[in-house]
This record gives structure tokens, C-alpha cells and sequence, in this order.
């Protein structure tokens, strides 16, 4: 009984590493082997007090044109493309899986037009605590000047995307937030 006992507490042990670990890896993958794609963001209301050591983004590709028949809740794998400014835009919405990169995901709402609106699951981009919020002052002021242009960089692998940083005007934003701590 107590071989069964220590045998059960082992597997038990694996399991909580093995669990977290092949999350990490298959994140890890999608960075290392993922297609890079550049989604411009739009401004957001900076007065939200919920939010952590994050920088939130609103996407401009969060959407859609499509033919076929939607429903709100609906699982839909969505193919980008590469618009002729280098950023990303939806190439086609389809139930079946792609060849290719693509990102699985969750219509929620179609609106009026027959426009498809689905969730983008990578709209927080996490820091170090103490650059957070000079990160996030850097990216809200940026997105109320237009002439600043605002970026995420997302690699999509085969249903899943990672956020691998923020651009803006062409400069990572943590190494605009080193830049400003160092003094330059």
C-alpha cells in the first residue's frame, strides 16, 4: 500500500511539472518557428485601474470580411496575409484547419455589414514590473499622436500566436523604456 502511495505521489509530481513545462515549450516553439506578422494597434482608454504589469493592446485586424454563414461563439481559424504597408490584415475566415500559419479563435459578434469580429487572444503585452508603466505612458501617448505608428509583433504558428514585443515608430518599446531609465 505504501509503494502505491509514494508510486501515485511521483506521477503526481511528473504531472504538475510536465503540464506547465509543455505549455512553455509549445510557446517557446511558436517564437522560435512562428510566421512574424505586424498588427497596428489603435488607441485605448489609458484610465482603465484594472490593469497590471502590462502594456494593453487594441489590434486593427480584429475583424473580417466573409461570405459564409457565422454565428456569434463560433470557433473560426483565421489565415493572415501581408497588406502592401507590411502589416498584418485577414486573408480568410475557414472552419477547416489551413496549411500554413493561422490562429484559432472565437467570432463575437457579426455586425450589420456581414463583417466577422473575433476575439485576438494576444492584447497584453507583459514586462518586467519596474517598466511596465513607462512602457505603457511611452504607448499611450504614441497612439494619440497620428503620426506615430504603433505596432505588435506576433508570431502565428498553427493555431496559436505569441506577441514577441511592441514597436513603436519602428523602436521596441523596452528598448524605448532601457533608453529613457539609462538617460538617453
Amino acid at each position: 500500500m505504501r509503494g502505491l502511495i509514494v508510486g501515485l505521489f511521483i506521477v503526481m509530481c511528473i504531472a504538475q511539472l510536465a503540464v506547465p513545462g509543455k505549455m512553455i515549450w509549445d510557446r517557446e516553439n511558436i517564437v522560435s518557428s512562428g510566421t512574424p506578422y505586424k498588427f497596428r494597434t489603435q488607441p485605448i482608454d489609458p484610465s482603465d485601474p484594472f490593469r497590471g504589469k502590462y502594456i494593453t493592446l487594441n489590434f486593427l485586424a480584429d475583424y473580417g470580411y466573409d461570405t459564409g454563414e457565422w454565428s456569434s461563439g463560433e470557433s473560426v481559424n483565421v489565415v493572415f496575409e501581408t497588406d502592401s504597408a507590411g502589416y498584418a490584415k485577414v486573408n480568410r475566415l475557414t472552419r477547416d484547419e489551413p496549411d500554413g500559419p493561422y490562429l484559432r479563435t472565437t467570432i463575437y459578434y457579426i455586425d450589420s455589414d456581414s463583417i466577422v469580429h473575433f476575439t485576438i487572444p494576444f492584447d497584453r503585452f507583459y514586462m518586467e514590473e519596474s517598466k511596465a508603466l513607462p512602457a505603457e505612458q511611452y504607448y499611450n501617448q504614441s497612439t494619440r499622436d497620428s503620426a506615430s505608428v504603433c505596432y505588435g509583433l506576433v508570431r502565428i504558428g498553427r493555431g496559436q500566436a505569441v506577441i514577441t514585443d511592441v514597436f513603436i515608430n519602428e523602436r521596441s518599446i523596452v528598448d524605448l523604456v532601457r533608453g529613457a531609465n539609462d538617460g538617453n
